[in-house]
């Protein structure tokens, strides 16, 4: 599990570093501010499967896609992008072929369901969903790989 972890959140460490503003020329200037990237990763192993789940708000989300040079996607209305990464817990193989959907359940039963769209460069599925500042939330990934389906989910809490 550490090695899945790694294997997210090194990429993503060295991504924001090397992207990561630069000192300005003159000595006596400060380098501009960017904002604090906010994004949460859970992983969560169930039924075969290494499920890593990350949470991240729409401005960081979209300064992200603008640095890695990619398509502004976001949905409008829309508060957090869900990424999820899945591999096989044995082999470590990835999922990239799957039909996957993402379900995500606030405390007053409210369902927003979205199907995931791959993410080449990011080896993630990800989708566009209205969350609170705060809140609990039940957040599932639904698997469907032809030969199997699979729901794997964690419970999420949103805190300002």
């Amino acid at each position: 599990m550490k090695k899945v972890l790694l294997a997210v959140l090194v990429p993503l460490f060295v991504f924001f570093l090397l992207s990561s503003p630069s000192i300005a020329q003159h000595g006596n200037m400060a380098a501009e501010k960017q904002p604090v990237m906010k994004m949460t990763s859970t992983d969560v192993v169930a039924d075969g499967l290494v499920v890593s789940f990350m949470v991240m708000p729409n401005s960081n989300h979209k300064n992200m896609l603008k640095n890695m040079k990619m398509a502004d996607d976001i949905e409008p209305g829309s508060t957090h992008n869900i990424m999820v990464l899945l591999k096989d817990e044995k082999t470590g193989e990835e999922f990239t072929g799957a039909r996957v959907s993402l379900k995500v359940v606030d405390s007053d039963d409210e369902e927003q369901i979205k199907t995931g769209s791959y993410k080449k460069v990011m080896r993630t599925y990800d989708a566009y969903f209205k969350l609170s500042e705060t809140g609990k939330y039940m957040i599932t990934v639904l698997l469907d790989t032809g030969a199997r389906k699979r729901s794997i989910g964690l419970s999420y809490e949103m805190s300002s």
